[in-house]
């Protein structure tokens, strides 16, 4: 049982910790297609608007908030799929 849970413990905290990484490095590769600014590295584009308030930020900026955005995301994501499938197997051996 222990060595179950610690296993799983492992996973989880290895699974947190590489997860935003390696989606961060892959996102990178995917961004420059995705997000995409009119007049080349040194465009800005328009991220939010209120009224006649504008926030501007520089493509490279907005690049960075992209792979950010979805490192994040994605980590957690990752992060609560195997826990929840840590918990389900650790169910499943204790009523065996």
């Amino acid at each position: 049982m222990y060595r179950d849970v610690l296993g799983w413990v492992a996973t989880v905290l290895a699974v947190t910790m590489f997860a935003p990484i390696f989606l961060y490095l892959i996102t990178g590769a995917a961004v420059g297609f995705l997000v995409s600014c009119s007049g080349g590295p040194a465009g800005t584009m328009v991220v939010g608007a209120s009224g006649a308030e504008s926030l501007e930020l520089s493509c490279p900026a907005v690049r960075t908030l992209v792979k950010t955005a979805v490192a994040v995301g994605g980590g957690a994501a990752a992060t609560v799929s195997v826990a929840v499938v840590a918990v389900g197997d650790l169910i499943r051996g204790t009523y065996r």
